[in-house]
């Protein structure tokens, strides 16, 4: 795999979050973070199968989704411009409790806005091969509510990492002025 566009490295990192302030594996995340969408979208395809759940003419998300993932790689470029700042500036070893939520928050973050690339690319292949007047099929339904859903507990998890950050920064050493 060509290393301009291979992204197992930010997978990697993503899922290495999923971890206790102790650094313990969490079951847990895993469950929440890709057991819980795959069953949500398992559900409303199931739904749509059974003709309880209807998604018309998603080409209307694809902008509102496009934006979003934009906005998000905007917000990524901030953290990795505190992630810069915080280590060359306030001097912190690696194994600062700030370091680490910043690092986590970058891999959130980047793998969030991988997620919404992916669900962009979605979005526009069902635009184009659905007519916007019938129901998409139960198989996208249930990919688009599984990557969706799994964006958004991604995104909520980036907030819990920032959430983290700012409880810390009372743990930052007193700025020395020269």
């Amino acid at each position: 795999m060509s290393g301009k566009w291979d992204v197992r490295d930010i997978a990697a990192a993503n899922f290495q979050t999923y971890v206790d302030a102790d650094g313990k594996r969490r079951f847990g995340d895993v469950v929440v973070f890709v057991a819980m969408p795959l069953l949500l979208g398992m559900t409303c395809g199931t739904l749509r199968h059974f003709d309880h759940l209807h998604i018309l003419d998603v080409s209307k998300l694809i902008g509102g989704v496009g934006v979003f993932t934009g906005l998000l790689f905007g917000l990524l470029t901030n953290v990795f411009t505190l992630s810069l700042r915080v280590r060359r500036d306030e001097g912190l070893n690696p194994d600062h409790v700030i370091i680490r939520d910043v690092r986590e928050l970058f891999a959130n973050l980047s793998w969030a806005v991988l997620i919404g690339l992916l669900l962009v690319v979605l979005l526009v292949t069902v635009a184009a091969t659905h007519d916007p007047k019938k129901s998409i099929g139960d198989i996208w339904t249930g990919i688009l509510v599984a990557t969706f859903s799994h964006l958004i507990l991604s995104l909520l998890m980036s907030l819990k990492r920032l959430w983290f950050a700012h409880q810390n920064v009372s743990e930052l050493p007193p700025k020395v002025v020269s």
